[in-house]
């Protein structure tokens, strides 16, 4: 789509009639729904979990004879008892437990039994010897694993609690802003590629589009013992389901062979060959379970009993470039066009041209008939060389309306963390900073040492002398790094260590851009102009340190010209992040440490897998069993007519916990002014704080009176006053916000503490006023009671202190400077005036200055970023 022209969203038709926010949802044509506009708060509501009806004509817990059957095993089988242990706990339980509970279970053979008789519930794994020719001609067999993909996709299609979130038609959704209807892109069924294939489909054809994704894991903690899983999801579930945990998350549909390497033969193409035929065999096993259905539609009966005809796809793979070489049949890095998406030849990778011409599967099978119609095997190889190519039939082609070279995406935790930051522009950081002497790398140390805690946020007391693996370890590094060194490198455009901070800093606004949960059509542009500015940045850096013989001609720092084009295609970042996946490599290793003797570990390791599954199969069941009967006891305590008793499901924005038990006298806090000048006049700010809240609210006051706290001694019969000198302190605020990026609910889980985990942790807010929102910090969490309400309240140091003019460095970093209020000029605010949490970095050049952190998350970035732009930045 050409994000300049949104001619489907200025509709000028009812345009007076809508209110600011509202949404509009415009359903492809074959789904037979017209047109929604849905006002902005119902489409919120429309995120929250459906409620159903589970059945309960049969015990969730079957096939296990009662529940406390199905609660040991589960057990069992996370611990990984051996036999040996589990008959021992079955002898001990059958000593202790209750008459009243149901246990069946005798021995280590019943448990296995009835493991059996459930493991039918979901589709198992099937063995298959895929057979190649190897580069003698003789025929080599390897074993590969799968599972049916179509038989799994009707298990969660059929599934109760999990079909009523399915989406199957595309949609496009827009935002109005009080002239238009503004595009805006999240899941991939709000992207173009899903409403372009359902427009190929008949018309009553529905899209099964499958996220696959597959890379080596290694197993063993040195990593000669390897795994090579294909893992699975429906991206017509949402992201937070379709990433999270569990049967209605990724599931291992396959395990791929391996093909060991030897010195005799690394390196050679005929080789390379070998494996890349291999692999595609392999997984077209796999992809076979979709081809009839793919071509000719299949009718499944849903959770509902509603049929639909499903057309299965693979609408996206997710992978690292290693494996996306892999499934595009190219040669590589080292290759004329090393670019699974496009050719662009390989001395050009870094030179961002605007636009390359795109792989296609029509145009590469042309290439392939090509160089197999030549009559020397010399031509053949200078056809497949000068493309790129390999000689060997890709597995994709069996799965009608999917293109490889479409469905392979761009992918954040490799390109970025892994790649471009921590392999090259971390280690140019490195290079730089050691250059610049051992006082330098200390002072950045030491600054690395003092960012502020935040609890989503690695922290790093050595950073730079610990060498990283963990790509999120790169990417919480590249969040904090300018504000750890902005004041260490000097200021000078022509130097290289600044030229490298300001290239840092457009790298993680493109980073950013990438990572929002939801993008409009001018956060798309906003992202293509960052990633532009930091391509400039990056081609006058590399000039610049040119006699250091730095390559950036890699093939991860051009892919992220795909990026947005991606996200236009298929959605956001997260639907096609291998980061998720990754996650799943963790409990594959740990089943092949526990439940494995360490020889043929496949089979044992996908047994153990599938039982796994099973078990998250029955534990759903029970769990919405649980909750279905936990509201019918809610309906029938409100039957009786008296719905005050009903508790009502919390929904807040600010909560305080962590209370002080003792109670504090108002004396006592003022006595801390003498050591905290932010306690001045705490008594007065108080008083004046509740009777301001009186008169705006028009509430009487209690007693008729003004209130006026006051200690003991100052107590005299004429005084007008509410007596009540005790607060409580809480040290913990928990602050749910509405995101910009995607307007869904997030928590900030901030400290007001002296002491939370050794250390003193007073965290900043970002604060509501009349006027303009200002930053501060948290002093003192604190709650006082007056007649019957209850007032929870912060003391909060002020940061909207003037700055002076904007400083060259600013502009240059894109920062964000705030100065703090003297502590005498601390207030007391209503804790309801908290937005949000935010962390700031002490400039210290510049006393009493702060830089905010806007890199911590998205919401707070593009907070951030339209703050510049009412200032006038840019």
């Amino acid at each position: 789509m050409n994000i300049a022209d949104n001619s489907e969203a200025n509709i000028a038709d009812g345009v007076a009639a809508n209110n600011i926010d509202d949404i509009r949802v415009k359903y492809h044509p074959n789904a037979g729904i017209p047109p929604q506009e849905i006002p902005f708060a119902e489409f919120a509501r429309g995120h929250w979990p459906r409620a159903y009806k589970p059945d309960v004509s049969t015990d969730p817990w079957y096939p296990f004879r009662s529940r406390l059957d199905f609660e040991f095993a589960e057990l069992a089988l996370e611990a990984a008892l051996n036999k040996e242990q589990v008959n021992r706990l079955l002898r001990l339980m059958k000593s202790i437990r209750s008459a009243g509970e149901v246990f069946t279970l005798n021995e280590y053979n019943d448990l296995q039994s009835t493991w059996r008789a459930a493991s039918h519930h979901m589709t198992a794994f099937t063995k298959e010897v895929v057979c190649i020719n190897s580069m003698d001609g003789e025929p080599q067999e390897f074993t590969m694993y799968y599972r049916s993909l179509w038989d799994w996709a009707c298990g969660l299609l059929k599934h109760p609690s999990i079909g009523p979130h399915f989406v199957f038609d595309a949609q496009r959704l827009f935002k109005f802003d009080g002239s238009s209807f503004i595009r805006f892109i999240d899941e991939p069924w709000t992207a173009n590629k899903f409403w372009n294939i359902q427009s190929q489909l008949p018309p009553d054809g529905k899209v099964l589009p499958f996220i696959l994704y597959a890379d080596k894991a290694k197993l063993s903690s040195f990593g000669r013992q390897k795994g090579y899983p294909v893992v699975a999801r429906l991206a017509n579930l949402p992201m937070s389901i379709r990433n999270g945990e569990g049967i209605r998350g990724g599931q291992v549909v396959g395990w791929l062979p391996i093909v060991k390497e030897t010195k005799e033969h690394s390196g050679k193409t005929r080789f390379a060959n070998f494996k890349n035929a291999v692999w595609h065999e392999s997984f077209r096993k796999l992809l076979q379970m979709i081809e009839k259905e793919s071509q000719m539609g299949c009718w499944v009966n849903c959770w509902d009993g509603i049929p639909h005809r499903f057309f299965p796809i693979v609408l996206i793979l997710s992978a690292d470039y290693e494996e996306q070489a892999v499934m595009a049949l190219i040669r590589g890095v080292k290759s004329n066009f090393p670019c699974p998406i496009c050719l662009i030849p390989r001395d050009h990778i870094s030179d961002f041209p605007a636009q390359c011409e795109l792989r296609t599967t029509e145009n590469v099978l042309k290439v392939l008939e090509d160089a197999r119609s030549q009559d020397t095997q010399e031509k053949k190889e200078q056809i497949l060389i000068q493309q790129g190519l390999r000689d060997v039939d890709s597995a994709f082609t069996v799965v009608a309306n999917t293109d490889v070279y479409r469905a392979l995406s761009w992918d954040r935790l490799h390109a970025n963390f892994s790649g471009k930051f921590g392999d090259h522009l971390w280690t140019e950081l490195l290079r730089i900073l050691d250059k610049a002497g051992c006082q330098t790398m200390a002072t950045v140390e030491k600054n690395f040492s003092m960012m502020p805690r935040w609890h989503t946020l690695n922290h790093f007391d050595e950073a730079l002398s610990i060498s990283y693996t963990d790509g999120q370890k790169f990417e919480d590094l590249s969040k904090i790094v300018v504000f750890a060194c902005h004041n260490v490198l000097p200021q000078n455009t022509e130097k290289e260590g600044y030229l490298l901070l300001r290239c840092l800093r457009a790298y993680i606004e493109f980073d950013l851009y990438t990572a929002l949960e939801l993008h409009m059509m001018h956060t798309i542009a906003a992202g293509w102009e960052a990633l532009s500015t930091f391509n400039a940045l990056m081609q006058k850096y590399a000039q610049k340190t040119d006699n250091t013989k730095k390559n950036w001609n890699f093939p991860k720092n051009h892919t992220c010209m795909h990026a947005f084009d991606d996200i236009e295609a298929k959605g956001v970042t997260r639907n096609f992040n291998t980061k998720p996946n990754e996650k799943m490599h963790g409990p594959l290793k740990e089943k092949y440490q526990k439940r494995t003797n360490f020889k043929n570990v496949a089979q044992q390791i996908l047994d153990v897998d599938h039982l796994k599954a099973v078990s998250e199969l029955i534990r759903c069941r029970i769990t919405d069993y649980d909750v279905y009967l936990s509201s019918m006891e809610t309906i029938m305590r409100s039957s009786g007519g008296n719905d005050d008793d009903v508790e009502q499901e919390d929904f807040f924005h600010v909560r305080l916990g962590s209370r002080v038990k003792q109670p504090l006298a108002l004396g006592a806090i003022e006595q801390r002014s003498t050591t905290d000048k932010a306690f001045t006049r705490f008594r007065a700010k108080l008083n004046e704080l509740l009777n301001r809240h009186f008169e705006i609210t028009g509430k009487p006051l209690p007693g008729g009176k003004r209130i006026q706290f006051q200690v003991d001694s100052e107590v005299c019969d004429f005084s007008p006053i509410f007596i009540n000198d005790q607060i409580t302190e809480y040290q913990y605020i928990k602050v749910n916000f509405e995101s910009t990026t995607d307007w869904c609910q997030y928590t900030d889980h901030l400290r007001c503490n002296p002491s939370f985990h050794g250390h003193s942790r007073y965290d900043c807010v970002l604060l509501k006023m009349a006027q303009q929102d200002i930053f501060g910090r948290l002093v003192f969490l604190f709650q006082c009671t007056v007649g019957d309400e209850t007032f929870p309240l912060a003391l909060v140091q002020p940061y909207d202190a003037p700055t002076g003019p904007r400083l060259a460095k600013d502009m240059h970093l894109n920062l964000w400077r705030v100065c703090e209020q003297p502590r005498e000029s601390a207030e007391i605010f209503s804790v309801r005036s908290i937005i949000h949490g935010v962390l700031l970095y002490p400039d210290h050049t510049r006393l009493g200055e702060h830089l905010v952190i806007d890199t911590i998350d998205t919401d707070m970035f593009l907070r951030v970023q339209m703050m510049h732009k009412a200032a006038g930045h840019h």
